[in-house]
């Protein structure tokens, strides 16, 4: 929204001070921006005498900064002649528009003040411009785009930041069809070019859900602004919504490369990518470096991330290490048993003992799960009196009951084969 931040400026916008009103015609031809074929400035009207003297006064007061004390001169000035009038009510206007809480008020005087074609041409245009620009910022989006469409027709300029504020007017009013028009005009006048109406068009298609419209935008907006850190990220999310996912690697990963990656979510991001792309060991690296960084927190769902990338990438050990600091941090004993397969895939068979003794800690479900997998590992440790009482408590879970009791001869076999007897 445009804010008036000092009331000088309010009154300069688009315009000379007051005295421009009743200046001789060559001061008020001198700042014309209006750029109709054929245009000939209006006779130079000037004011009445009993009012022009009260203005000045007026205006005296507000070269001194007493702005209250203007704006009670101009409450009180009676003026009949049309112009006399119009004047009043721009000065008037424009003093408002700095009092706090008077902007509404302001937009009144300074519409009154142009209903009809009675200002000079110089005081007039930009005042339609600045009633605009006022009801805008008051969501009073309709009207604000008539005003802006009545100030370039009057001034036959086309104004690209005026564009922008129409479409984004459109966007808040809900008239999808007419932001994009809008915004390409912003983009085709705007030098030096803006993000916005670029960032405007993107999230009007992907309200529409028309996402390659979306990625046209988007890469348009990548070779117009190379050093923005937005338009690779937005490359990388659309990519992902229309499943596109080595594109969406592609951009993710060069704005990361760029610098451009900051939060941990952007960073889990990428790793997923890796992920779905068939690069775990990469995904891993990644995470594990901006754990170590602290920017990534270590808490269970990260931690069960980077195991499972481990896990992809056949990194057993490094998978088993982020599943025990999972389960430790969650005291899930799930995530222990995961730990204690990674352990029983590299021989570790004490280590996955450890690890399943602490699965069968306030386990509710998956009991016989875990004393399958002891029955394993008490087997390659030699230990098949162990082995055999694990597959007598696996046989309990129904769903693996033939896969243990297949077991248990191999078990026996094995034993008396050493001596050993059950």
């Amino acid at each position: 929204m445009m804010k008036f931040k000092s009331l000088k400026a309010s009154v300069l916008i688009g315009s000379t001070l007051l005295m421009g009103s009743y200046s001789t015609l060559s001061m008020a031809q001198a700042n014309l921006a209006i750029q109709c074929p054929g245009y000939q400035p209006a006779k130079t009207k000037l004011l009445g005498q009993k009012v022009g003297k009260k203005l000045n006064k007026a205006f005296e007061a507000y070269n001194q900064d007493l702005v209250k004390e203007a704006i009670d001169l101009l409450y009180e000035i009676e003026a009949d002649d049309p112009f006399d009038r119009a004047s009043v009510d721009r000065f008037l206007g424009q003093l408002l528009v700095s009092e706090p809480g008077k902007r509404a008020e302001a937009a009144d005087y300074l519409e009154r003040a142009v209903k009809t074609k009675i200002l000079n041409d110089n005081d007039h245009a930009p005042i339609i411009k600045l009633v605009g620009d006022l009801k805008y910022e008051a969501g009073k989006y309709e009207e604000a785009i008539a005003w802006f469409e009545k100030w370039m027709k009057f001034t036959c300029k086309e104004d690209g930041m005026t564009y922008l504020k129409i479409a984004n007017a459109y966007k808040e009013m809900k008239q999808l069809d007419k932001v994009i028009p809008a915004a390409d005009k912003a983009i085709a006048l705007l030098d030096p070019p803006k993000e916005t109406p670029y960032a405007i068009k993107m999230s009007v298609y992907y309200d529409q859900k028309k996402y390659q419209e979306a990625i046209d935008v988007i890469e348009t907006a990548i070779k117009v602004f190379p050093e923005s850190n937005a338009w690779f990220k937005n490359a990388g999310l659309f990519y992902q919504i229309t499943e596109n996912y080595s594109m969406a690697l592609t951009m993710l990963e060069l704005a990361y490369y760029r610098g451009h990656l900051t939060t941990a979510t952007q960073h889990k991001q990428l790793a997923q990518l890796y992920s779905v792309n068939g690069m775990p060991h990469r995904a891993t690296a990644l995470m594990e470096k901006h754990m170590k960084s602290g920017l990534i927190p270590t808490d269970k769902d990260t931690l069960s991330s980077v195991a499972n990338s481990a896990f992809q990438a056949r990194e057993f050990r490094t998978a088993a290490k982020y599943f025990g600091e999972a389960a430790k941090v969650a005291n899930d004993p799930e995530l222990y048993r995961r730990k204690g397969s990674m352990l029983l895939t590299i021989g570790d068979y004490r280590g996955a003992i450890e690890a399943l003794k602490l699965a069968l800690e306030d386990n509710d479900g998956n009991e016989g799960k875990v004393h399958y997998a002891m029955i394993e590992a008490h087997f390659y440790l030699g230990d098949y009196k162990a082995a055999m009482a694990a597959a007598k408590e696996a046989k309990k879970d129904s769903t693996i009951r033939k896969n243990a009791e297949a077991w248990e001869p191999y078990i026996k076999t094995k034993a008396s084969n050493k001596g050993i007897r059950i």
